[in-house]
């Protein structure tokens, strides 16, 4: 038998999900700025006083609500992944799969990256996963299985980059270097995104290109040529 404490825990965490249910039904129906504290509460029967037991504010009700569309692009991530030869070719496989879901819903990725401190994307990540155990795949291989304990951008960015530096194809201080200046391109294309300057096939174009340009510059001179074979294969 269970005891009351594991009793009292499951009871949260089933209204905890009743909430982001409801705020995942709204974000559906009507969009991610339709959602609100009063809104959800009321489409999930509880009150907004309710709601507050269980979440920090709003924002972090939305993050676990919208966590499903990231869930979309990990489980498109070996498909990407199908056919890669080396570390460089699953390095820019990863990046055009990350590209095509992330510029398909701007508001969603800036949400999940750049709202919330790494602290706090790190204990959303935590509870996400605590809440949805299902979701985690167990059987992916290096650097795959980390991604269920990182939500930072840069780290799990640079998680994809290790293989190539354990590979020899950059060293540690460059990749780290590509890591941050890449980061910094993304985020103003998927700004761009977001108010309408570009569309999406054109952002994925804009990010694959300078990637493959950022990654020619900081690669040891002997790499070059996989990295032009890994362009061939997802520009």
């Amino acid at each position: 038998m269970k005891s009351s404490k594991a009793r009292t825990r499951l009871k949260q965490q089933r209204i905890i999900k009743y909430f982001i249910d409801a705020a995942h039904d709204i974000i559906m129906d009507e969009g991610l700025s339709a959602v609100t504290i009063r809104k959800t509460a009321d489409l999930a029967g509880y009150t907004s006083a309710t709601l507050y037991n269980y979440f920090d504010n709003l924002q972090h009700l939305i993050f676990l609500a919208t966590m499903t569309y990231l869930e979309e692009y990990n489980e498109a991530l070996p498909s990407y992944l199908k056919g890669c030869e080396n570390s460089i070719e699953r390095y820019m496989a990863i990046c055009k799969c990350f590209a095509e879901h992330s510029f398909a819903q701007p508001e969603i990725y800036e949400l999940l990256y750049f709202t919330h401190s790494d602290e706090k994307l790190e204990e959303y990540t935590q509870q996400y996963y605590d809440l949805f155990p299902e979701k985690i795949v167990k059987d992916w291989p290096a650097p795959l299985n980390k991604i269920y304990v990182l939500n930072s951008i840069y780290s799990r960015s640079y998680m994809m980059l290790e293989d190539c530096v354990q590979d020899g194809f950059i060293t540690s201080e460059n990749a780290k270097d590509f890591n941050d200046v890449n980061l910094r391109i993304y985020k103003t294309i998927l700004q761009d995104v977001q108010s309408g300057q570009l569309n999406r096939d054109e952002a994925i174009d804009m990010t694959m290109k300078y990637y493959a340009q950022l990654m020619e510059y900081y690669m040891n001179s002997e790499a070059r040529p996989l990295l032009k074979v890994a362009m061939d294969k997802f520009s």
